[in-house]
């Protein structure tokens, strides 16, 4: 009776250390939560982790320094939106608007910044600008008009982007000054396409800053603040979800070059 049980549990044993050491090599990044201070106790995604299916055309393509990154793309239309995520989140975050532009006759793409869930490389958010400047070029033979709609992190890099290159409108979900190696404090200045400006009001991550930033804009702008503290995509996974959707909607249709042609008919 005695030697079973000391075979039993020396077995367990190995088990255990073999379990152990498959988990370590299984492919998730330890790289993924960069040194950059975070906004969120929540970890960032792994690399590699598998995730479901989020729908749509897979899609990737190769930032500058040879970083590949992997997205999603809905629809078929001849107008193109970019979705850039926040931090720590994921493109996952921004699928539900995708298909939502999707069935408004628009193209969205959704991808993960590098180190994030799909993309590869290690995650470092001082390069989220040079991520979105990749999407931003391989969305640029597929639709003559592109918007860029970003949370957080993901605001930031479309407004640095959008000062070098044209875009018809930038949306721009409770976006800081500056956050994760960049800084917008003075780009926001530079940009000639139309901004949206969104934050929740007693959202303490920004404390702010998506008003100072919209007082400093020169472009055509505006400003819509909702009720409550969610931060970036979480308000479209809250009690606002559907005017925060009808706000983006309406930027978009607004600041179509056709839109732009009949207002000045009028």
């Amino acid at each position: 009776m005695s030697i079973r049980i000391v075979a039993a549990s020396t077995l367990f044993a190995i088990i255990m250390i073999v379990a152990a050491g498959c988990s370590s090599s299984a492919g998730y990044s330890t790289q993924a939560a960069a040194a950059t201070p975070v906004p969120s106790p929540t970890p960032a995604s792994l690399a590699g982790y598998a995730q479901p299916d989020l729908g749509g055309e897979h899609v990737s393509f190769t930032t500058s320094d040879g970083v590949l990154l992997r997205g999603h793309l809905y629809g078929r239309g001849a107008t193109g939106v970019i979705l850039a995520h926040m931090y720590p989140a994921d493109q996952s975050d921004w699928t539900d608007f995708a298909k939502v532009l999707a069935d408004h006759g628009y193209q969205a793409l959704t991808f993960d910044f590098r180190g994030f869930t799909e993309s590869e490389g290690r995650s470092g958010t001082e390069f989220a600008d040079r991520d979105l400047l990749a999407a931003y070029e391989f969305m640029r033979p597929r639709v003559p008009t592109i918007f860029f709609a970003g949370a957080s992190l993901g605001a930031e890099a479309a407004i640095l982007v959008a000062v070098g290159n044209p875009v018809a409108g930038v949306i721009c979900i409770s976006v800081p000054s500056s956050f994760g190696g960049l800084d917008v404090s003075q780009a926001v200045r530079e940009v000639k396409a139309p901004i949206l400006f969104v934050t929740s009001t007693g959202d303490a991550l920004v404390a702010g800053q998506p008003e100072i930033l919209y007082k400093s804009a020169k472009a055509p702008k505006s400003f819509q603040s909702l009720p409550g503290s969610a931060h970036g995509t979480a308000i479209l996974h809250g009690p606002h979800s559907q005017e925060l959707q009808s706000l983006m909607l309406r930027f978009i249709a607004a600041n179509q070059p056709h839109a732009s042609a009949n207002e000045d008919r009028q």
